[in-house]
């Protein structure tokens, strides 16, 4: 599938479009073993995370993040825009207002 779609000029949604058109009909058998790999996949993932997450560089990188959101959050006045909705300054969290 990955080198089908290699090369050709598609946008997420087209990719997500063709893939999921052809994971509709997928025979059950080679969605079982799709689903297998991932659930493999995912535990391996999971354990890993684990793993660094005890590593004295997961916290090192813990400290230096919360370090970076309090230097910089402040300076931006708390006002970081997301996905769907905004934060105000005074740290609530507000759904853009539509445009019409």
């Amino acid at each position: 599938m990955r080198d089908r779609l290699k090369g050709q000029d598609l946008s997420f949604t087209e990719i997500a479009k063709t893939v999921g058109e052809r994971w509709q009909v997928l025979m059950l058998p080679e969605k079982e073993s799709c689903e297998r790999q991932a659930q493999v996949m995912k535990e391996k993932y999971y354990s890993d995370l684990a793993a660094y997450k005890k590593m004295p560089q997961f916290a090192q990188y813990q400290e230096y993040l919360a370090d970076f959101k309090a230097k910089h959050g402040q300076q931006q006045g708390q006002n970081v825009q997301r996905i769907g909705f905004f934060s105000t300054p005074d740290g609530q969290q507000q759904t853009p207002k539509s445009q019409n």
